[in-house]
């Protein structure tokens, strides 16, 4: 008896922004594999019995963890099990889903990708901070402030400094100093605004910034946030 694997986004702020579709299918699972930011309140919706396991990365995991979540999910789908593996947001946006998509399916493995909403369109969003505007951005493009390979961070940010719409940042939150210095170096305008956008429970807190107020901050959010620079950031200030 066959499996299947079920990626899953979990979307931002618990299960009122989670899709019907993803609801059902959490709620049919055998096995739930659960990263550090799924809410609670996805977590309640499984069926009696379901096995829910936390499989969260902390910051500086290597890759053996990763092998060790794939391991689950391909012995839990060879036992013919329902099995989701549950990430925040967006299974495909900086969550590694592609990669473990690859390492199933060349098992023979059947998967279905189950798209969520991303913090990095959904956090800007609540925080009624439109990514595009006619006359103001119509472009956006979305970075990592922490980097898994060998690429360089600081050169990675310079070259993106130039960009001519929005830029929104996952992952930056423990750098902030750190990606306005390379920013800055890159060309961007230190006036340029933006708003680091944080989430907790059911909140999204905003706080509008220049690039340069970043500079000299020793600050590490620990709330799970996006950073957006752009003109976007104030426009509703005027």
């Amino acid at each position: 008896m066959k499996g299947r694997v079920y990626l899953v986004g979990a979307g931002v702020l618990g299960i009122d922004n989670l899709t019907l579709r993803a609801h059902r299918i959490i709620s049919e699972a055998d096995v739930i594999l659960h990263d550090r930011l799924v809410d609670e309140s996805i977590l309640n919706i499984a069926k009696k019995g379901a096995k829910i396991i936390y499989v969260g990365k902390e910051p500086g995991e290597g890759p053996e963890k990763q092998r060790e979540i794939v391991d689950l999910m391909k012995n839990f789908a060879r036992e013919g099990l329902c099995v989701v593996r549950l990430k925040s947001g967006d299974p495909f946006v900086f969550g590694r889903g592609g990669e473990e998509l690859q390492a199933l399916e060349a098992e023979g493995i059947e998967v279905e990708v189950v798209p969520g909403l991303t913090s990095a369109v959904a956090l800007p969003t609540l925080a009624r901070i439109p990514l595009t505007m006619r006359g103001v951005s119509s472009s956006v493009v979305i970075l990592s402030g922490s980097l898994a390979g060998s690429e360089d961070e600081g050169e990675y940010l310079k070259r993106h400094a130039k960009f001519p719409g929005t830029l929104v940042l996952l992952m930056s939150m423990r750098n902030l100093s750190f990606v306005a210095r390379n920013l800055i170096e890159g060309g961007i305008d230190p006036e340029t605004p933006g708003a680091i956008i944080t989430s907790t429970g059911s909140r999204v807190r905003k706080e509008l910034i220049r690039v340069k107020d970043l500079l000299n901050t020793s600050r590490r959010e620990k709330a799970p946030g996006v950073l957006v620079i752009g003109r976007v950031a104030e426009v509703f200030l005027r």
